[in-house]
């Protein structure tokens, strides 16, 4: 018979018997109290009974160790995951609807309302958040997927639809993918970032500031937090006792939301961006952060030779796709903050388009003047382009 002291809660953890064993147990004192003659088989009455009682134990086990499991993040699940996520500042991502531009054209002066929408051929819908003007025969404006989910994701010129016709508005497509949809973060996505964030509970140095930041805000692809613990102002600027983080991407109030969170009472925030923040008593602080200085990237591809039989129809358009997403945009991640740019690593998503066999390459940070050198991008700066800086023959 197993040891039932080994069941339960030991030194090693919660140990949870199984059925056999629990039946094995109960069958032994059984045979204590009644004697080593009782009828214990599987149709009679005392038999039937130990049968019961040890499914009925095994399901409480079941609970217990489950109430075990939930104290901790590799074996907890669902709302006791998320709670234990709660205790260092994590919440759990909820399904996002992609986003993204579209591009109308129609009559001059006609207007696109809040509201209006656009379709890929497939039926997937996404409608205008802010309303607009055509002029020069085009307007451009934000806009979303009505639902939620990775659905809503599409490449660049799919969405041509008009789902509803207005007079003075002829066509629709998107410049650029719209991105950004998901579902709901499931349990194993929410462990892994769980695991990923510096930001401990009460923690409030550099690294937790800016793990609260990348973990709490949608949105934010970068974030760096400088700080100055000496008595003087730094080489940067940034006052005594203070601190500066240089966020790429969210929304300025979410931002200034998060830092105040996090950050100690009573040290000072540096920035080019201000944003008050009213705490829980009803005082409003004056939340200060920064925005990296855009570095524009021109890419010039020349001679570019591909193998006909693997290179897609469209795979010019595919390789600056694949560079815009390299080095990121207005709208995208891409190189980090302060990460200069390489001129030998720019190859790798060129070759990543499949039949791309050889081309020159040149890249320049003013447009004019293009080189073979490295583009240098300083602590306060983010490297961007967009497919109108890329250039591919």
């Amino acid at each position: 018979m197993a040891d039932i002291n080994d069941w339960g809660l030991t030194d090693r953890g919660f140990r949870r018997p199984t059925y056999a064993e629990l039946l094995d147990a109960l069958e032994h004192k059984a045979r204590e109290l009644f004697g080593t003659k009782a009828n214990l088989t599987v149709r009679s009455p005392l038999g039937l009974f130990l049968r019961l009682f040890a499914w009925a134990l095994n399901l409480l086990f079941s609970t217990i160790e489950d109430v075990y499991n939930s104290r901790f993040v590799d074996t907890s699940v669902g709302t006791s995951l998320y709670n234990l996520g709660k205790a260092i500042g994590l919440r759990l991502l909820p399904a996002q609807k992609a986003v993204g531009y579209l591009q109308i054209s129609g009559t001059d002066g006609a207007t696109v309302p809040v509201g209006w929408l656009a379709a890929t051929t497939a039926g997937t819908q996404y409608v205008v958040m802010a309303e607009g003007t055509i002029a020069n025969g085009t307007v451009t404006l934000p806009a979303q997927a009505t639902l939620a989910g990775p659905d809503g994701n599409t490449a660049a010129g799919t969405i041509t639809s008009i789902v509803n016709p207005m007079e003075g508005i002829t066509a629709v497509t998107n410049p650029a993918d719209f991105d950004g949809g998901r579902n709901t973060e499931t349990d194993p996505e929410y462990r892994e970032r769980y695991y990923e964030s510096v930001d401990y509970a009460g923690g409030v140095n550099a690294d937790a500031i800016s793990g609260e930041i990348l973990q709490n805000v949608e949105g934010v692809y970068s974030a760096v937090v400088y700080e100055n613990d000496t008595d003087e102002p730094d080489a940067d600027g940034i006052p005594p006792h203070a601190f500066e983080a240089v966020i790429y991407g969210g929304l300025d109030g979410d931002v200034a939301m998060q830092i105040f969170k996090r950050k100690a009472a009573g040290i000072r925030t540096h920035g080019n961006t201000t944003v008050p923040v009213v705490s829980a008593s009803g005082m409003t602080y004056n939340i200060s952060f920064s925005r990296p200085v855009p570095v524009p990237v021109y890419i010039r591809v020349t001679n570019l030779q591909t193998d006909p039989r693997r290179f897609p129809v469209d795979g010019i358009e595919q390789i600056k796709q694949a560079l815009v997403s390299y080095i990121g945009g207005d709208a995208k991640g891409g190189l980090t903050i302060g990460e200069s740019v390489i001129f030998n690593r720019i190859p790798t998503p060129i070759y990543s388009v499949s039949g791309v066999v050889d081309f020159d390459l040149e890249i320049s940070g003013d447009g004019i003047n293009y080189s073979v050198e490295n583009i240098p991008i300083t602590s306060r700066q983010k490297a961007v382009t967009d497919e109108g800086k890329v250039t591919v023959t």
